[in-house]
């Protein structure tokens, strides 16, 4: 299994219209766990890896998890990301995280690209936060 940080921008990024901010994330949680997000390139992720959803504004944190249903396929029609990813979100540990978000420092991050492995000392703060 592996873990991943998963870059929103809220001002930026949206969910079928809708702003991709925490509150957004932790209602689709509850009410559409269901999700296929885009990948700028094709990762190596098998079905049971855990996506955490780092929120880059207003308050630059962790906030939300998911877990990966199936390995990203391709999208020949999108060219910018021609890659997808079918997830669900995990509503109990969202609303941990929603709670008592983890933050940028604490993730160990340096330069944050869209989509990276986590670091092993940030998950064990990541399980921990989100009940897992």
């Amino acid at each position: 299994m592996q873990d991943w940080i998963y870059t929103l921008n809220p001002n930026k990024d949206t969910f079928d219209g809708e702003l991709s901010d925490k509150e957004t994330v932790r209602h689709l949680a509850h009410e559409h766990p269901e999700l296929e997000l885009w990948l700028s390139r094709r990762n190596r992720m098998y079905p049971g890896d855990r996506l955490w959803f780092f929120f880059s504004q207003p308050e630059a944190a962790v906030a939300a998890v998911a877990e990966v249903d199936n390995e990203p396929h391709e999208d020949p029609g999108d060219p910018d990301f021609a890659y997808r990813v079918d997830v669900t979100l995990l509503p109990e540990p969202t609303d941990l995280l929603y709670g008592d978000p983890v933050s940028r420092d604490e993730l160990e991050l340096g330069q944050v690209r869209s989509v990276q492995k986590v670091k092993p000392g940030a998950l064990k703060v990541l399980l921990e936060r989100a009940g897992l």
